[in-house]
C-alpha cells in the first residue's frame, strides 16, 4: 500500500498486513504499547527493515520463548514489536504461560474493561454467545454504531483453536472470499466490551485520524466496508446491508461483500427485500410494504454500524436479547 505521507524516512510504501496498519498505527500512535505479528519467513527480512526505519524493536518471541504457537496460516513465526525493548520483553514473558493473559491484553494497550469480556469469553471458548454478540448486548447507546469497533472481520483471537470444526467453518469463510483481505479489516485489534466503550472510542478515533493523515483512500475504503449495517446470526453467517438503519429498520437495497456462510435461501430473501424490522423475536423482511418471510428460529441481531455515533442510553439500559436464547456468558 502506497502511504500520502511517509512514516519516517524511506518508508513510503507499507504491507497490508503482517503487521496490519491498524496494529502499526496503534503502535506508532502510542495506543499500544506492543502489538504482535504472524509473518512468513520469506517476509522477515521486509518486516525487520521497516522495524528498524520505525525504530521498532521486533523480537522473535516463539525463538525468544523456545515455545511455539497455534497460527492460522502454518509455517509463520511471531513477532512483538513496540519502541520500549523493556516492555516488548515483558509482553513476551506474559504471553508465555495461559495464566497471564489479562497482564499480555493490559500490554497490549486493550482497555480494562474490554479484556474482562474477553476472558468470559475464553473461559467459554466456542459454547456460549460469540464476542460480536457480547459486545451489543453490553450497548447502552440508542442509535448507530460506530464503525471504527466493528470487529466482525476480526477472527484472529475468536477461533476456537481447539476446535476441528471452527477451523474448518473460518476456511471456508476465507475460501469464499479469496480476493479480501480480512486480517486488516478493523481499525481496533482487540474486541470492544460494548460498541459504545468510551476507551475503546477514544483509542480508535487516534488511529483512524493517524490512518487518515497517512493513507486516506485506505481509510475512505475502510470506512465504506465496515459503516455498514448487518444482520448478524453467529460467527460465520451474517449480512452486511447496502442501506441504512434506524430505530431496529434498514431500508434495504441489497447485500454487500463479503459472503458469509448464510445460506443461499437467506441471501436471497435479503436481496429481494426494501425494508427489514430486526426485534428480540423476530425479523421481518419486507417488499413494497408488504411482509414476505419472518425469521423467528435463530433470530438475528441488527448492527448499525454508520460513519456516524449515536446517543447513549439511560443509566442501567442494554441491549435485548432474542427471545429464548441460550447459552449466554454474560
Amino acid at each position: 500500500m502506497n502511504l500520502a505521507r511517509p512514516l519516517a524516512r524511506g518508508v513510503s510504501r507499507i504491507s497490508l498486513n503482517d503487521p496490519t496498519f491498524s496494529d502499526l498505527a496503534g503502535v506508532l500512535t502510542g495506543v499500544k504499547p506492543v502489538t504482535y505479528t504472524d509473518c512468513s519467513p520469506g517476509d522477515v527480512p521486509q518486516l525487520k527493515s521497516l522495524c528498524d526505519r520505525l525504530k521498532l524493536n521486533c523480537l522473535p518471541v516463539e525463538e525468544f520463548l523456545s515455545k511455539r504457537w497455534y497460527h492460522l496460516v502454518q509455517g509463520k513465526t511471531i513477532f512483538l514489536l513496540g519502541r520500549d525493548a523493556k516492555t516488548v520483553k515483558a509482553a513476551a514473558l506474559a504471553w508465555r504461560s495461559p495464566e497471564n493473559n489479562e497482564r499480555w491484553a493490559s500490554i497490549l494497550g486493550y482497555p480494562e474493561c474490554c479484556i474482562g469480556m474477553y476472558m468470559k469469553w475464553l473461559n467459554t471458548l466456542g459454547l456460549g454467545d460469540d464476542l460480536v454478540k457480547m459486545s451489543f448486548y453490553n450497548t447502552k447507546t440508542t442509535g448507530p454504531l460506530d464503525f471504527k469497533l466493528n470487529n466482525i472481520f476480526n477472527y484472529s483471537s475468536r477461533l476456537a483453536s481447539g476446535n476441528p470444526k471452527d477451523r474448518l467453518r473460518y476456511e471456508k469463510f476465507i475460501e469464499f472470499n479469496r480476493e479480501k483481505s480480512f486480517p486488516s479489516k478493523h481499525v481496533i485489534g482487540w474486541h470492544p466490551c460494548a460498541y459504545d466503550c468510551p476507551e475503546s472510542l477514544k483509542k480508535a478515533d487516534v488511529i483512524f485520524s493517524f490512518m487518515e493523515r497517512h493513507a486516506p483512500a485506505y481509510a475512505a475504503g475502510l470506512r465504506e466496508a465496515l459503516a455498514r449495517p448487518v444482520l448478524f446470526w453467529d460467527k460465520y453467517r451474517y449480512a452486511f446491508l447496502e442501506g441504512r438503519s434506524a430505530a431496529g429498520t434498514v431500508s434495504c437495497k441489497g447485500v454487500a461483500f463479503p459472503r458469509s456462510l448464510l445460506s443461499q435461501a437467506l441471501y436471497r430473501r435479503i436481496a429481494m427485500c426494501d425494508t427489514i424490522k430486526a426485534g428480540p423475536r423476530q425479523a421481518d423482511f419486507y417488499r413494497g410494504g408488504v411482509l414476505f418471510y419472518s425469521a423467528r428460529a435463530g433470530v438475528p441481531v441488527l448492527l448499525g454500524f454508520a460513519a456516524d455515533r449515536g446517543r447513549p442510553r439511560g443509566k442501567g439500559a442494554s441491549r435485548s436479547r432474542p427471545c429464548g436464547k441460550t447459552g449466554g456468558v454474560l
